[in-house]
């Protein structure tokens, strides 16, 4: 006796039915996705016209980077992890407190934003930005 096997027939899934389905699906996440803009460094600038404001001595605590990246704050050295707590000491004598940072022309940029940073964190919410001279 001889066994007759059946052919089965091969399963097809329809992609035609999923490629339409993924497109769909495509379009729909990159219209709801919200994308992430970086804001950078949010400064508030004078307005063209502005007086020039004179402050006392004893209320600018003077932050200079030198062009190898040296810190210093009023003439002292200081490490940039270390500027944070100084100015803090600073700002519980003097709350009213401007920070002036110049800044040498050769010295990194990353420097710079290292020490806005800094400045922020400690609670400082006056500063001036001014270009040291170059060497």
């Amino acid at each position: 006796m001889r066994l007759l096997r059946r052919r089965q027939p091969h399963p097809e899934i329809s992609l035609v039915s999923t490629a339409d389905v993924a497109f769909l699906l495509l379009i729909f996440f990159l219209s709801t996705a919200v994308f992430s803009v970086e804001r950078g460094i949010v400064l508030e600038l004078p307005k063209a016209g502005d007086a020039p404001v004179e402050l006392r001595r004893d209320r600018v605590a003077e932050v200079a980077i030198g062009a190898s990246r040296e810190l210093t704050l009023d003439g002292a050295a200081v490490l940039p992890a270390d500027l944070r707590a100084a100015i803090q000491a600073r700002l519980r004598s003097a709350p009213d407190l401007v920070v002036r940072i110049s800044v040498d022309p050769a010295a990194p940029y990353a420097s710079l934003v290292e020490a806005l940073d800094q400045v922020k964190l400690s609670g400082a919410r006056s500063l001036t930005l001014h270009q040291g001279a170059g060497t």
